[in-house]
C-alpha cells in the first residue's frame, strides 16, 4: 500500500504538505494541489478513509463513534441540493447510527468531468455511493464505479445495472385488484400520467394489462396513460366511453375532475392512487403511502453489506430489493360488502 510518506519523497516535499494538498487544503496552492495527486494516482495511492474520518473528528473536538467509511449522497443538480428531501434525511439518520459519514455530491455537475470527480471522491475518502432517487429516467451516469460500493433508489436509473431498493408495485396491484374484486368492481381502470409509468419501469401498465387478461373482459377498458393528453377534457372523454367503476389513476387530478363534473367518489365510481409520499402533493383519496425515507435506509443497510463484504464496483448480476407499501383509506372506494 503506498503511503503518504512516499508520495512525500516521490514529491520531495514534507509529509504535512501532501496530508494538506490531498485533501485540498486551501493553505495549498492550486498548482501543488495538482502536482501532488497526479503523483498520487501515479503511485496508485488510496486513502484509508476510516483513519482520516476519526482523525478529522478528533481534530474537531467532538466526541462520537469512530467512522467506519465515508458515503455519498449522487444527486442531479438540476434538481438542486438534496438536503430537504426524506430520501436523504434518512440515508443520513441510518448512516449515522450504522457508524458512517454520508455527504452530498452532484454526479452531474457540468463544471466537473467524471474523472474530476473520481480525484474529489479519493480524496474526501468515500468508501460507498448512494444514487438518489429522480422523477425522470437516468439513462447513464458516466462514472468509474470500481473503487465504490454502490446503490441506487428506485427503478429510474438504467445504466449502470447497480443494486437497487425500490417499491413492489407489482406485488402493491396485485393485492389491491384482489381487494377490488372483493369490494365487487366490475370495470376497473387505470388513468395515470405517463412520466410516472416511465419513472417505474411501466410496472403500473404491466400490472394492469396482466389482470385485465386475467379477467376474461369482453369489453377490456383501454389504458388511459397519457404525457400531452393529460388533462380534464382527455380524461373526461375517456371516462364518459369506457364508463369504469373504479379508476387507478396518481395524484389528485383525476379525483378533482371527476369533482368539478359533480361525480361522486366513491358512490358513482371508486378511485386509487398508487404513490403518495411525504415529499409530494398529499393524495386525497385512497392510496398506497411509499416511504422515500425507508427506501434510503434499507439502502444504507445494503452499502453497510457490501463494504462489509469488501464488494466493490458494478456487479455482475444486479439485485433489486422490493419493499411492500402501506394501503391508505381516505373513503374513497366502496366498503367490503358483508356476506
Amino acid at each position: 500500500m503506498i503511503t503518504i510518506r512516499q508520495i512525500a519523497e516521490k514529491a520531495g516535499v514534507s509529509k504535512s504538505t501532501v496530508s494538506l494538498a490531498l485533501r485540498r487544503d486551501p493553505s495549498c496552492s492550486s498548482k501543488t494541489i495538482e502536482r501532488i495527486e497526479k503523483i498520487a494516482d501515479k503511485m496508485g495511492y488510496q486513502p484509508n478513509p476510516l483513519v482520516t474520518a476519526n482523525m478529522a473528528a478528533m481534530r474537531s473536538g467532538r466526541r462520537q463513534k469512530s467512522v467506519r467509511a465515508i458515503l455519498t449522497y449522487f444527486y442531479d443538480y438540476s434538481r438542486g441540493t438534496p438536503y430537504s428531501l426524506s430520501s436523504f434525511r434518512g440515508a443520513s439518520d441510518r448512516a449515522t447510527e450504522l457508524g458512517f459519514a454520508l455527504e452530498a455530491v452532484s454526479y452531474n455537475d457540468p463544471d466537473v468531468t467524471p474523472s474530476r470527480l473520481l480525484k474529489i471522491l479519493r480524496s474526501r475518502n468515500v468508501q460507498g455511493i448512494l444514487i438518489g432517487e429522480s422523477r425522470t429516467p437516468i439513462p447513464h451516469i458516466e462514472f468509474n464505479w470500481d473503487e465504490f460500493a454502490v446503490v441506487a433508489i428506485g427503478y429510474t436509473l438504467q445504466s449502470p445495472r447497480v443494486d437497487r431498493i425500490g417499491f413492489d408495485h407489482a406485488e402493491n396491484l396485485a393485492r389491491l385488484f384482489q381487494d377490488l374484486n372483493l369490494r365487487n368492481y366490475k370495470r376497473v381502470g387505470l388513468a395515470m400520467r405517463s412520466d410516472f409509468d416511465n419513472r417505474v419501469s411501466h410496472l403500473p401498465t404491466a400490472s394492469y394489462l396482466s389482470y385485465q387478461f386475467e379477467q376474461h373482459s369482453a369489453n377490456p377498458i383501454p389504458l388511459f396513460v397519457e404525457s400531452d393528453g393529460w388533462n380534464k377534457d382527455s380524461f373526461l372523454k375517456w371516462f364518459r366511453l369506457n364508463g369504469p367503476d373504479c379508476i387507478i389513476t396518481i395524484g389528485n387530478d383525476a379525483g378533482r375532475w371527476l369533482d368539478n363534473e359533480g361525480i361522486r367518489i366513491p358512490d358513482d365510481v371508486g378511485l386509487f392512487s398508487v404513490w403518495g409520499n411525504e415529499d409530494e402533493q398529499p393524495q386525497a383519496h385512497s392510496h398506497f403511502f411509499v416511504s422515500l425515507d425507508l427506501l434510503a435506509r434499507t439502502a444504507i443497510d445494503v452499502l453497510a453489506d457490501q463494504l462489509n463484504s469488501n464488494s466493490r464496483g458494478v456487479p455482475l448480476r444486479r439485485r433489486s430489493i422490493l419493499l411492500a407499501s402501506d394501503r391508505i383509506h381516505r373513503h374513497s372506494i366502496r366498503p367490503i360488502e358483508s356476506s
